[in-house]
């Protein structure tokens, strides 16, 4: 099963779990327009990227906890087409994802993360180095403002950031940015502007998590080998934190991960061997979490304190003089959804979770993970 379509079990998670009755529902449609951002040299010309999108929300309009934290969010699952501008090396774009709109005193700010699908790939025109695989990772960053336009009525105006990698599993992967701008027409019943202010929980609790993974990747740098073998990386880590106004979590800990294709390399090279290098990555990691219901969206960067491996790795596909070698090679980050089988909102002490992410050498993937972790609260 792809990673990236398990994060299409999670959007259905989002949207279709229950709410209290009084929450609203919305279909917008929405026109974007844009352009592809260049991230290589000798890029092809890309032209306007042109599309749409209709996004289902539900506004949280009971008063629990978690609605009252987020000042009443919008949660939902937006499909999406887009021409890519030159189609004759890109084609077209679909895209589903979850999102979650942050009402904030002027205006939202919606993130979103998904699947992607592209109808043409570096096997269909080798000019289009920026995507190598049909499926890819999705991800989504939008500021809206709107504006009263007639009684029953507001002209909603957005501006945002949409990238897509299929996250190292499948060479070249340049992955594709695009900044976009958006118009359309809402309901005034779902406006944007900040609510009343609203009192929130100021507690504070601890917890301990741990988790195990396994990942998958492609050797090689970003634009090569093309085609060559896809080999698992497993790991493992563990973590202490709090959870603050029982919806964010902050956490740090430990973590190793063993790179299957590097132990290969090292056991066909008799010069490797000889300098003890070990295929393992030992790491400490900082994270945050923004809880919601039965999701969560963490974001991860940390500090490798071990990783041997990628100087050889970077040394025979890449290369070891620049200052992003360096910055690869200690800054290891992370990025996902987690689907927790006990709602957090109930604050339960014992909880259990399916996590799907996207690993990357500071900016650069690395590899896409699926992860199950146990979660202990201490009351």
């Amino acid at each position: 099963m792809r990673f990236k379509s398990l994060t299409l079990i999670i959007a259905l998670t989002i949207c279709f779990s229950s709410f209290a009755q009084e929450d609203k529902h919305f279909i917008v449609p929405e026109l974007m327009v844009g352009s592809i951002v260049p991230n290589y040299l000798k890029a092809p010309s890309f032209g306007m990227k042109v599309g749409g999108a209709v996004t289902y929300y539900k506004s949280a309009e009971s008063n629990t906890p978690t609605n009252r934290y987020y000042n009443k969010p919008l949660l939902g699952l937006q499909a999406g087409v887009y021409r890519l501008g030159n189609p004759q090396v890109y084609g077209n774009e679909f895209n589903l994802m979850p999102v979650l709109g942050l009402r904030m005193k002027k205006g939202m700010f919606q993130w979103g993360i998904g699947t992607s699908y592209f109808t043409k790939t570096y096997r269909q025109d080798e000019r289009n180095q920026s995507i190598g695989s049909h499926f890819n990772w999705a991800f989504n960053w939008m500021y809206y403002r709107s504006f009263k336009l007639f009684e029953e009525n507001d002209l909603r105006i957005g501006f945002g950031y949409r990238h897509s990698s299929n996250g190292h599993t499948q060479l070249p992967n340049y992955g594709l940015n695009s900044a976009i701008l958006s118009i359309t027409i809402i309901p005034s019943e779902l406006k944007t502007s900040m609510p009343g202010k609203q009192k929130t929980d100021r507690s504070r609790s601890a917890f301990i998590k741990s988790r195990s993974g396994i990942g998958i990747h492609e050797f090689g740098g970003t634009t090569k080998p093309v085609g060559g073998e896809k080999k698992l990386v497993f790991s493992q880590s563990i973590g202490v934190g709090f959870t603050f106004k029982e919806h964010f979590r902050w956490y740090a800990g430990f973590g190793t991960r063993h790179y299957q294709h590097y132990a290969d390399s090292i056991k066909n090279s008799p010069e490797l061997q000889a300098l003890n290098v070990h295929p393992n990555n030992h790491f400490f990691m900082m994270g945050v979490e923004y809880l919601i219901y039965h999701i969560g969206l963490s974001i991860e960067g940390g500090i490798n304190l071990s990783k041997p491996f990628y100087y050889h790795f970077s040394k025979e596909f890449e290369n070891t003089e620049s200052i992003k070698y360096t910055l690869k090679k200690i800054f290891p980050s992370r990025m996902g959804l987690k689907l927790y089988l006990i709602n957090t909102a109930k604050k339960p002490k014992h909880n259990v979770y399916f996590s799907a992410h996207i690993n990357a050498n500071f900016g650069q993937a690395d590899f896409s993970e699926a992860s199950l972790g146990y979660v202990y609260s201490f009351k």
